[in-house]
């Protein structure tokens, strides 16, 4: 499989003793201190046979790692104060901590044991197995996860980034201790990683606690087969469900588009937030649903702009025709106020993230796996600041298209043949 690297050219100069692969912002005089992992491979890049394979290696990574047993990784987990967390996602797979600086000794060595050195025990594998089958089982009756598994096949059918990232009851079964550590081994060679402290650190301390992992090469990121853009309508009527939960998807663009800053500006207006259109029509004016929001999916290959909501059966047909008249609308009237407001929010919201060492590692990884450069919060804000209503209204108009969405609806038997 081939992968792309990433161009650290654009990276400005580190200390001697910064590995290439490690991101590191020194911030004197604050108290926390957050640190991180980012594996460049995901559930997506997993063998189709062996489905959910790294995610259940994540679930092993906290489990017991180094010379921590269950326990003794518990309690250590519980004396660092902060957050200790584990997650898989389609592209990536990560491991991140946030603790206090004096403790920033203990957070890197369990990093570092986590990433390397999880267990493959027999037992550890068979119980995170179990408790894997139970979030199978929890996604199956949920109507909210069913839909929005549903929706992901409805726009891109059987490719790897549609898939569940926990795989499926079948290839769990395959998952055995020889195939996890044979699958992990492949997840943490050099070039498939990416770490990144924050905090009032030294570099030279950082880089030595990190100097086992793998962060003498710049990371390259395996690539996929090309999206193509299936356009589905998936209807997963049950017995029993109270309430009907739809989703809608429109093909938007990949992470490394230029006009990102005009889609986070659209969705704002168009679903996030109180004063969002869809929110303030559907929930605000009719009373038709409780929530009902929108967000963008972005992966390196491409995208999506979803819109959920939940609501009674009996007010499925006029919340579903209220949405699609907001989307047509939007791309028509949409207000220079309305882009202010949304750039206002999201500045602010910008400046909340550089206050949290966790917010500014997840930045800083991702702008430098999709741009080759360290994030810098002006040069966001100027991009934020450039978009005018003209570049909002022109991606508007070229993705919210009614004829051409995906859509998944889950509820009683019926509801969705009223707006077939």
């Amino acid at each position: 499989m081939q992968a792309n690297v990433v161009d650290f050219r654009a990276v400005p100069k580190r200390e001697a003793s910064v590995p290439p692969a490690l991101l590191l912002q020194t911030t004197p005089g604050r108290e926390t201190v957050a640190a991180g992992v980012w594996i460049t491979r995901g559930a997506a890049h997993d063998p189709h046979s062996i489905a959910g394979a790294t995610h259940l290696v994540e679930h092993l990574t906290l489990r017991a790692c180094g010379a921590h047993d269950r326990r003794m990784l518990a309690r250590l987990v519980d004396r660092l104060g902060g957050e200790v967390d584990a997650w898989t996602g389609s592209e990536l797979m990560g491991i991140s901590i946030n603790t206090t600086a004096d403790a920033t000794g203990d957070a890197l060595d369990l990093l570092v044991d986590a990433v390397l050195s999880p267990t493959f025990e027999p037992d550890d594998v068979e119980l995170e197995r179990r408790v894997t089958r139970a979030e199978l089982e929890l996604v199956a009756d949920d109507p909210a996860e069913r839909v929005g598994e549903a929706l992901l096949k409805a726009a891109w059918g059987e490719h790897p980034l549609a898939r569940p990232v926990i795989g499926t009851f079948e290839t769990l079964d395959e998952l055995t201790p020889k195939v996890l550590r044979d699958h992990h081994a492949a997840l943490v060679q050099p070039g498939g990683m990416v770490a990144a402290v924050a905090g009032d650190v030294s570099p030279d301390e950082v880089a030595s606690r990190l100097s086992r992992l793998p962060l003498s090469q710049i990371p390259s990121v395996p690539e996929l087969p090309p999206l193509s853009w299936r356009g589905a309508h998936l209807d997963l009527s049950r017995e029993g469900t109270d309430q009907v939960h739809a989703r809608l998807a429109f093909e938007a663009i990949a992470v490394s588009d230029p006009r990102i800053p005009a889609l986070v500006i659209l969705n704002r207006t168009l679903g996030d937030g109180a004063s969002s259109r869809l929110f303030q029509r559907l929930r605000e004016e009719e009373g038709l649903t409780y929530d009902i929001w929108s967000g963008p999916v972005m992966w390196r290959l491409g995208g999506f702009l979803e819109v959920g909501w939940a609501c009674a059966p009996q007010a499925f047909a006029d919340s579903w025709r209220l949405v699609l008249d907001e989307l047509i609308r939007i791309s028509r009237d949409l207000t220079d106020e309305e882009v202010e407001v949304a750039k206002e929010g999201i500045l602010r919201g910008l400046r909340m993230d550089m206050e949290s060492p966790s917010a500014r590692c997840s930045l800083d990884v991702g702008e430098m796996l999709e741009h080759s450069r360290r994030f810098d919060p002006a040069v966001v804000c100027r991009e934020l600041e450039a978009v005018t209503r003209d570049d909002v209204l022109a991606l508007a108009a070229e993705i919210l298209q009614p004829d051409a969405c995906a859509s998944a609806v889950c509820g009683p038997e019926g509801a969705a043949i009223r707006v077939a």
